[in-house]
């Protein structure tokens, strides 16, 4: 068998594939119902002469020529944040996809349920969207080819959404590189443990490839002990997870994922041990090692370890706050009881926009003057600023009268804001907080009016009234338009109040139904409107804004747990990193410590070299976090630099969780480096 830190390497590769592979399905299924299809046809385009039976039969004929299926996936109209359905026909009675129209789809996770029809249940829906093929990827081309024959074209851009792409950023991603990372250094570090066996070998004749498959044979009995221990616990858990739903696909992911880990092992594990060769026989006895190129591997790893943990703990913070405001708005969104807002179909987009203006433009206008419609949108600030004007730090959210009816909106007198004394009165509410951009405000509004009411539009009375200050808007969860905020209140932000019905263009409505920002009080306004086909077409979904908060909410809580789980695997590289940078240095200067010891040196002159490079890294990290900081905060302030979206806005904490890292990273290296520094002083140099 390996050293334990190897033996621990091995194990913890094993489990990270396990849980990785579990969270990785877990995770798609949130964005897309199932990952077993192999390609997709997304039908964007409709020239009005299809008929949903023929559509039907046509991908029935398609499934059963090729033997194929193919499932068209649409949300739930009420509950798409836990519900799609697919329409399935099903060309070979024999395929798995044929067990799910009569016992329904295995899912994975618990988050979304994927209900089965028959694919003749969808000739009274729109045939466009999402249809999945299940068999050989080049179907799809004889799918789409079949569907332009009924006036249905499909996206030619649309790429195939893959598992992997999962981990392009966010908690999966660090998840991921924190298991490598932890499994390529405690062996690196297992290996040059191992320098004076290594040693004994050579001394005896075996060369570099004798004693690396020698290493590997003794991981091979390892991974003998280990992987079936694994498995064995992984059934189970799956088992009380999800009755082993999607055991073939999960044990796939998991075999790929273990595959890549195994490979990092591998490589690690022969160049270190091509290190630890580069040292004479005689040295490499005495446990002594190649210092400067050791040396460099160990800090080549140790400071991308601290950039990876620094995006952790900021992750982790931000969403945990995140996490922490929503829990404490589920209250206000529960007092709203079965307000939902309505979403457009994705596969409408590449219409000419004016269609949906035209259709549901004067829909919204009649809600909204008869007090069905609550607006709540946010807007950029800069949008209220001349053009060049450094941004301002208030938040803008526009209401109509109907907000104003249901949220309350104080004065500084305590009294509160109602609807508008006239059909062309515009109201800014401004914060005593951000007086100072009174004139600003005041002389960009009536070009922003313009813009949202369009050419219908009439001059607006503006007017701008103060707002007591200190006051908690709530917002409805309407689309931060930074796409970085999840709270759902805002703090004395300047508020544009229009009037119902009268101040909105139909192109500015169907803007903001984009948004999220049009709220219906009584979802069967929706529901009515939908018995029209058109406007089902392009209205999909009318979801409870609670039912939302609450999914948001779940989404972020496990994010959040995923993080820790990085951040404390993160954590475990770097002590692994300290330990390794502390066994190059004691096993170098081990007879000049122990020298140093005796002629009552204390522990930190002992060391002070080391130390001092330690203090070096650190300083410098925390020094670039702070610079990198200043600089983002400065192109925040910048109005001719567009900000890009950031899953983790800066905060200006950055160097603080920076000097955190390098504060945790120092004392795990000092805790290490004192246990050896005790071995010396008990035991002699010859054993560091």
């Amino acid at each position: 068998m390996p050293n334990r830190t190897i033996a621990f390497a091995h194990t913890a590769l094993l489990v990270s594939a396990a849980l990785i592979a579990a969270l990785l399905l877990a995770t798609w299924e949130a964005t897309i119902p199932t990952a077993q299809h192999s390609a997709s046809v997304w039908i964007v385009e409709d020239d009005g002469a299809s008929d949903g039976g023929e559509v039907a039969r046509t991908v029935e004929r398609v499934a059963a020529e090729q033997r194929i299926s193919v499932g068209l996936v649409v949300p739930d109209v009420r509950s798409p944040e836990s519900l799609w359905h697919m329409y399935l026909a099903v060309g070979d009675p024999g395929s798995a996809q044929a067990d799910w129209l009569t016992d329904g789809y295995p899912s994975f996770g618990r988050t979304m349920e994927l209900r089965v029809h028959p694919v003749r249940d969808m000739a009274d829906r729109s045939p466009r969207g999402n249809y999945l093929v299940f068999g050989p990827p080049e179907n799809a081309r004889v799918l789409a080819d079949a569907l332009a024959a009924h006036g249905l074209g499909a996206d030619p851009g649309a790429g195939q959404a893959r598992l992997w792409q999962s981990f392009l950023g966010g908690p999966l991603f660090h998840v991921l590189a924190t298991a490598l990372l932890v499994g390529t250094t405690s062996i690196g570090a297992g290996v040059l443990l191992d320098s004076r066996d290594h040693g004994v070998r050579r001394l005896h004749g075996h060369s570099y490839t004798r004693i690396l498959l020698g290493d590997l044979g003794r991981v091979a009995r390892l991974w003998g002990v280990a992987l079936p221990a694994v498995c064995a616990l992984t059934l189970f858990l799956l088992g009380l997870y999800n009755g082993w739903n999607q055991l073939g696909l999960y044990s796939l992911t998991a075999l790929a994922l273990l595959g890549v880990l195994a490979a990092a092992a591998l490589v690690t594990h022969a160049a270190a041990l091509g290190l630890v060769h580069a040292t004479g026989v005689l040295p490499a006895l005495r446990g002594r090692l190649p210092v400067r190129s050791t040396r460099a591997a160990v800090y080549l790893v140790r400071v991308p370890v601290l950039l990876l943990l620094l995006g952790v703990l900021a992750s982790t913070l931000h969403l945990a706050q995140a996490a922490r405001e929503q829990r404490a708005a589920l209250e206000a969104f529960e007092r709203t009881g079965e307000t939902s807002h309505a979403t457009l179909n994705g596969s409408t987009a590449f219409d000419d926009p004016g269609t949906a203006e035209r259709l549901l433009g004067p829909w919204l206008r009649r809600a909204d003057l008869d007090g069905e419609l609550v607006v709540a949108e946010r807007h950029p600030p800069a949008s209220l600023v001349p053009v060049g004007a450094p941004r301002p730090g208030f938040d803008v959210l526009v209401v109509n009268d109907t907000y104003l009816a249901r949220q309350e909106v104080l004065s500084p007198t305590g009294a509160r804001y109602g609807a508008a004394p006239s059909d062309d009165r515009v109201r800014v509410l401004l914060p005593p907080a951000h007086a100072a951009h009174r004139e600003a405000v005041e002389g960009e509004l009536p070009d922003w009016y313009a813009l949202q009411a369009g050419s219908t539009g009439t001059a607006a009375d503006i007017e701008v009234l103060p707002l007591a200050g200190g006051q908690r808007v709530f917002t409805y969860g309407s689309r931060d338009p930074g796409g970085t905020d999840a709270s759902p209140f805002l703090r004395d932000p300047v508020i544009v109040a229009l009037p119902n019905g009268s101040a909105l263009s139909d192109r500015t409505y169907v803007t903001y139904l984009t948004h999220e920002a049009l709220l219906f009080p009584d979802p069967d306004v929706v529901l009515e409107a939908r018995a029209d086909p058109r406007v089902a077409e392009y209205v999909n979904t009318v979801q409870p804004i609670l039912d939302k908060a609450r999914s948001a909410h779940a989404a972020q809580v496990a994010a959040v747990r995923v993080e820790l789980l990085a951040l404390a695997a993160g954590t475990a590289v770097l002590l692994t990193t300290g330990v390794a940078a502390c066994v190059i240095h004691v096993r170098t200067h081990a007879q000049t410590v122990f020298a140093r010891h005796i002629s009552g040196w204390g522990f930190l002159s002992a060391h002070r070299r080391f130390l001092a490079v330690e203090a070096v890294v650190a300083l410098g990290f925390t020094g670039w976090a702070a610079w990198d900081t200043l600089a983002a905060l400065r192109a925040l302030d910048d109005p001719l630099r567009p900000l890009p979206p950031q899953p983790v806005p800066t905060s200006g904490l950055e160097p603080l969780y920076a000097a955190a890292v390098t504060a945790a990273g120092l004392a795990l290296t000092l805790g290490a480096l004192a246990l050896f520094h005790r071995r010396i002083v008990r035991e002699g140099p010859s054993r560091a």
